[in-house]
């Protein structure tokens, strides 16, 4: 046995140590991780190893998760944190701290249209308001949650919605709807195969019977179910069970049966464990507590009233439980009574009827409910049926506008391609064009070439022309002297008509090439100086092409002084300084 509780410890201290290493690796990746979402993660996995560990780590981690998520508007992921948040203050046993995080949970699952967690939330929401006897609440909690189930085919969530909407009826004394809400709920967990669930809706039919005043069967149902809890060590629901079946006893004043069956209850509680989820730990302790302080108040075992009383007090004041508050004070306030502590006779006493006077209104509001439940349930139906079609409306509405996005952006996409592909063809169009100029640009700048070629050698050959009829010129004129003198007359005419039809011929030739080759020249020439006689003009065109005065003579038979005196006129005619080359300028025309 020695060695047994050894390893036993051992591999304790191993699964510790283990547990520890892997809350060490988390930590760590969650300082150097720069990924939010990421660190997300992080967040809950260690939340989840704290959960057996250190609760205030719990939830020092499920709010950084819920910081982050809030932060970066990662609204699905904030939704699911915040019910976790919710799921771990009932375990904290502080319900008005669950009823904010459920909340939150509730608004933001609808946001991003999770209908069936919404309605979940919904529903947790009609479960903390009802333990804490706000009634109307919950039933407008149940009736939305009841609503979106069966619309929505939620069947999971229904059987329940059934068997809460029991328990609410029993609170507002309806008990044949109640009856039949529990009928209903268990016929439906059976048909789903939940035996676990079953087991709710047959704890309240007990409790049915024993308010209707059939004890036997109500304890003969409450005892009917402790096979299957103690089967699985549900202990808390074991001791809501026989805490019920003390209640009953101690009603009908058998005070040994009423203690032993309380005796069992308190047992039962110390384990605080349960598989099946009978509520807050917290409600299961106000219960059992506050129907102890009332049976030892009674036996007159007076320090465990007391004791019992105080621990109450404790879990119910937190978490509002208005029915535990009430008969815990009302113990305390007789005792301390009794004893002359008046102060504390009185604070309790006044507690009491605060708390009395609560409940009291809430007895009120269960007859004002039972008269127009019905009524005020059809038209809350009705009201969540147009608030239901308003929201199809305004998702399908969402939808068009997302859809006519789309289309508009498919649209403007294909213009945009349409576009594209248009100035791509205007591109190569355009490129086409230029580069078909280009060769044009080409071709004549060829051809440009060819004809400078043309007038050069035009030219040459006109020289050479003139140069051979000069030369012929002179060796008539050098035989002239030798001639008669009718023949004088004759070769004196002859060499007339050479310099002249020469002249003339030339000019003309030479005037055809150099249009072709400076084909704006003479224009700009005329609009810059209109004046120049047709010789000056002559004299421009050979000086545009850099000819010498020698050449000039040449071609023209005019001596190489007479071709200087020219160019002399032609500068000042032209208005152009000393300084200034003739050359030049015209060429700039």
């Amino acid at each position: 046995m020695k060695y047994l509780i050894l390893s036993l410890f051992c591999w304790m201290g191993l699964w510790i140590s283990l547990q520890t290493d892997g809350i060490s690796l988390l930590r760590d990746k969650l300082e150097k991780s720069i990924d939010v979402g990421t660190k997300i993660e992080l967040c809950l996995d260690l939340s989840k190893q704290y959960e057996s560990i250190n609760q205030d780590s719990t939830f020092y981690f499920l709010n950084q998760a819920l910081d982050l998520s809030s932060k970066s508007q990662f609204v699905a992921q904030q939704a699911d944190i915040s019910s976790r948040l919710g799921y771990y203050f009932i375990g904290k046993n502080s319900m008005d701290s669950a009823k904010v995080y459920y909340s939150m949970a509730r608004d933001l699952y609808h946001q991003v249209d999770s209908t069936y967690l919404f309605t979940k939330n919904t529903m947790l929401l009609g479960n903390i308001n009802l333990a804490q006897n706000n009634h109307l609440s919950a039933l407008e909690y149940y009736q939305e949650s009841l609503l979106l189930a069966r619309t929505s085919n939620f069947d999971d969530l229904l059987p329940h919605l059934n068997n809460n909407m029991g328990l609410l009826y029993k609170e507002i004394e309806d008990y044949d709807d109640a009856l039949q809400s529990f009928d209903k709920a268990y016929k439906l967990f059976i048909d789903q195969g939940d035996e676990a669930n079953s087991v709710y809706p047959l704890y309240n039919i007990a409790l049915i019977n024993s308010i209707q005043g059939d004890d036997e069967a109500a304890i003969e149902g409450y005892l009917n179910l402790t096979s299957y809890h103690l089967k699985n060590e549900n202990w808390l629901s074991l001791a809501a069970i026989y805490n019920s079946v003390s209640e009953i006893y101690f009603k009908n004043e058998d005070l040994e049966n009423a203690n032993k069956f309380l005796s069992m209850s308190l047992n039962a509680l110390k384990n605080k464990t349960d598989s099946f989820n009978s509520g807050p730990v917290s409600l299961q302790e106000g219960a059992v507590y506050s129907n102890a302080a009332e049976i030892y108040a009674y036996s007159e075992q007076t320090r465990l009233a007391k004791v019992y009383a105080h621990k109450s007090l404790k879990v119910s004041l937190p978490n509002s439980y208005k029915l535990y508050v009430f008969r815990s004070s009302k113990v305390l306030a007789d005792i301390y009574d009794a004893e002359k502590q008046l102060d504390s006779a009185l604070y309790f006493y006044k507690l009491y009827t605060n708390y009395n006077d609560a409940y009291q209104d809430e007895s009120d509001i269960k007859q004002l409910t039972m008269l127009k439940m019905q009524n005020e349930f059809d038209e809350i139906l009705r009201q969540k049926e147009i608030e239901r079609i308003y929201r199809e409306a305004e998702y399908k509405n969402r939808e068009l506008k997302f859809t006519g996005f789309l289309i508009a952006v498919f649209l403007i996409a294909i213009i945009l391609v349409l576009l594209y592909v248009n100035q791509k063809n205007k591109n190569a169009k355009l490129k086409l064009k230029e580069e078909n100029l280009l060769l044009e640009k080409k071709q004549l700048e060829k051809d440009l070439d060819y004809k400078k070629k043309e007038l050069v050698s035009n030219l040459m050959y006109l020289l050479e022309k003139n140069e051979f009829i000069t030369s012929i010129s002179k060796k008539l004129i050098e035989l002239k002297p030798d001639a008669k003198k009718d023949n004088k007359d004759i070769i004196q005419q002859i060499i007339n008509e050479i310099r002249v039809n020469s002249s003339q011929q030339v000019w003309e030739e030479f005037e055809l090439r150099f249009k072709e080759v400076h084909m704006d020249f003479y224009d700009s020439l005329n609009d810059a100086h209109p004046d120049l006689t047709p010789n000056e003009i002559k004299i421009c065109a050979f000086l545009r092409l850099n000819m010498s005065t020698k050449e000039i003579s040449a071609i023209t038979h005019q001596s190489v002084k007479s071709i200087n005196m020219a160019r002399f006129r032609l500068r000042k005619k032209l208005d152009i300084d000393r300084d200034e080359n003739l050359i030049s300028y015209l060429n700039s025309l």
